[in-house]
């Protein structure tokens, strides 16, 4: 009998032990040990999915009330050459300045309705930077509202540091236009995160129709701060439209973009935060006229050597610049500068960023089985 008692007691002792684990919700599971595997979380269902497409699309229209498209006749033959030397893209030998996928002068673009008769878009559009207006280049600048109207448009100001420029209409253009709306910059500081989704919404070829891009937030410190990277395919058309959040927040305008670097589409493109187009909204707004300053630049494009100590491998070395007249080669790699370990690829743009146009850099590198120091000249950021 006590056997029995005993063998009731284990049975039911099991069955409430299986009964636990079978009501324990399954969130994730673990690969055998010896595998070495980590462990898997299970994806949460959507079955809401139809639900958030619905709200993307609203979204979408909604920032779609605050753009229109902005055509700009740019005589090509009128513009002078670049005096700085380009960047060129890994594997493509430098750009070909013809090449419709590195110019700046095929619209249409994208603007931002800010003010009754005020629409923000990328400085870049505007040629070389002028003073008094657009660039010399620039023959005409038409703005297309969604009804169809059509309106010249004026430069009121203009922002190179944070690539962006006002343009004045002669209407008011929420009352020519009724279906577009004034957008309010908001207050204080978007905060973002990595990885965080984001909606690019402008006008396409079409200047009546709607572009929208998404992807995510893949960098938040770009230029000094002032932007941050994600990777929507950006063309010309979607150059100077705004980026939202999926709350229809927004948190950004797209500039900054270096065609001569990554081409159009390239699925890389910076926007710059929302409360630094406010501020330079409230400088444009005055009809100032703000000079990007200078920026040092080394000549380089490098990537890091080892996984476990410093040493970043120079792949490109641009012509006529500093680190070509010190004699850096491809090849060569960066161990420090001024005395401090290059790590990472972003210890030399931030060793970089923190100096001025014509300060020298004491350079160790390794080239083959030795090491050296080059003195390097910082240039003008081209």
């Amino acid at each position: 009998m006590k056997k029995l008692s005993y063998a009731l007691a284990l049975l039911l002792a099991i069955g409430m032990t299986a009964a636990v684990h079978t009501a324990q919700p399954k969130t994730a599971e673990k690969t055998p040990e010896k595998t070495g595997a980590v462990r898997h979380v299970q994806a949460p269902a959507m079955p809401l999915h139809k639900d958030l497409e619905r709200h993307r699309i609203a979204v979408a229209a909604e920032m779609a009330s605050y753009t229109v498209s902005v055509e700009i006749d740019f005589d090509r033959d009128a513009a002078p050459a670049p005096a700085q030397p380009r960047m060129p893209i890994p594997g493509m030998g430098g750009p070909d300045p013809s090449d419709p996928f590195f110019r700046y002068d095929i619209g249409p673009f994208s603007g931002l309705v800010v003010g009754p008769n005020h629409i923000l878009i990328s400085d870049r559009c505007l040629g070389d930077f002028s003073s008094t207006g657009a660039s010399e280049a620039v023959q005409a600048i038409t703005v297309t509202l969604p009804n169809g109207d059509r309106w010249p448009a004026r430069v009121k100001g203009r922002h190179q540091q944070i690539d962006l420029a006002l343009l004045e209409l002669d209407c008011i253009i929420d009352k020519t236009c009724p279906t577009l709306k004034i957008a309010k910059l908001g207050e204080g500081t978007q905060k973002l995160e990595r990885g965080q989704q984001i909606f690019v919404v402008g006008r396409g070829q079409n200047p009546l129709g709607t572009l929208v891009n998404d992807g995510i937030v893949s960098a938040l410190e770009r230029e000094e701060g002032r932007a941050f990277q994600f990777d929507a395919r950006i063309g010309n058309s979607t150059l100077g439209a705004p980026v939202i959040d999926n709350h229809g927040r927004l948190v950004g305008m797209v500039t900054l973009h270096n065609h001569q670097t990554f081409g159009q589409a390239s699925g890389v493109s910076y926007a710059a935060y929302i409360h630094e187009v406010r501020a330079a909204y409230a400088l444009l707004a005055e009809g100032k006229f703000v000079p990007v300053p200078p920026k040092p630049f080394m000549g380089v494009a490098a990537t890091k050597k080892w996984p476990d100590k410093p040493g970043l491998e120079v792949g490109n070395v641009i012509t006529g610049t500093g680190a070509e007249r010190a004699g850096l080669r491809v090849g060569d790699v960066i161990l420090s500068v001024d005395g401090v370990p290059m790590n990472e690829v972003e210890d030399l743009q931030g060793h970089i960023a923190k100096k001025k146009v014509g300060d020298t850099l004491a350079v160790k590198i390794l080239r083959g089985e030795e090491e050296s120091e080059l003195k390097i000249t910082l240039g003008k950021r081209p």
